[in-house]
């Protein structure tokens, strides 16, 4: 017996990294999984462009009700990568980059709840993952738009799930992960070696994907699942009661 068994579950991101792994993780726990990708990889995953609303409006509109939803769809800035001059950290970034990456991490996760959750509370459960980041809990240098979308998902899901338990809304929960740098395609070659030549781990997006089983099966409105090598752990830092 899987800890997902007869559960329907979307994730988004889901053809590569850790969107992949956490689809994996599922299937293997029972759950019936359906894989959206602005770039699907196979037939059987579904082609969504999460910063568009229309499109999750008809995607949600095709599926059968949603047990869990993992909104992991990310990108970093582009154009952008640690190697690059850090004296400049704003002017080297276009209005079309930062309107990129604000449309996938930001508005996608927005978007995406805002379509989901009315039947979750309506149905009185069910859980939101999304995948942000530590750099969505300090100050992480270089790609400086990536930390403000992180930082923004991170407040998201807080306010979210302090809004869900004061709306007596107990049965949905809103989790956030933050792991440190995952082994993906995100994560070029070249930066996994100067991350570890600065004693910093690479993780294995399997690790991320035990840190959304964790989050499931704790259930705590508005928490943050810090993954750091081997360390799953929730974040201790609460809001308005909420730990």
């Amino acid at each position: 017996m899987g800890q997902l068994d007869g559960q329907h579950v979307l994730v988004t991101g889901g053809s590569s990294g850790i969107g992949k792994a956490c689809a994996q993780r599922y299937r293997a726990e029972g759950a019936t999984v359906y894989v959206a990708d602005i770039r699907p990889q196979s037939s059987d995953e579904i082609q969504l462009d999460v910063s568009d609303s229309a499109a999750w409006a008809a995607l949600i509109s095709t599926l059968p009700p949603l047990d869990m939803v993992h909104l992991n769809a990310g990108i970093t800035t582009p154009g952008r990568s640690m190697s690059d001059d850090p004296a400049a950290p704003l002017s080297d970034v276009t209005d079309d980059a930062y309107r990129a990456i604000v449309g996938v991490n930001l508005d996608g996760v927005y978007f995406g709840a805002r379509a989901v959750l009315p039947g979750m509370v309506e149905r009185g459960s069910g859980h939101l993952i999304v995948t942000a980041s530590m750099a969505g809990l300090g100050g992480m240098p270089g790609d400086i738009a990536y930390t403000a979308t992180k930082h923004a998902v991170v407040g998201l899901v807080k306010s979210l799930g302090a809004t869900l338990e004061q709306g007596g809304n107990s049965g949905v929960c809103v989790s956030a992960l933050c792991p440190g740098f995952v082994d993906t395609p995100l994560v070029a070659r070249e930066a996994q070696e100067f991350i570890a030549a600065m004693g910093m781990p690479v993780i294995e997006p399997s690790r991320v994907a035990e840190a959304a089983m964790q989050a499931m099966e704790a259930k705590v409105n508005g928490s943050q699942w810090i993954v750091w090598g081997d360390i799953i752990r929730q974040n201790e830092q609460s809001d308005f009661g909420l730990s």
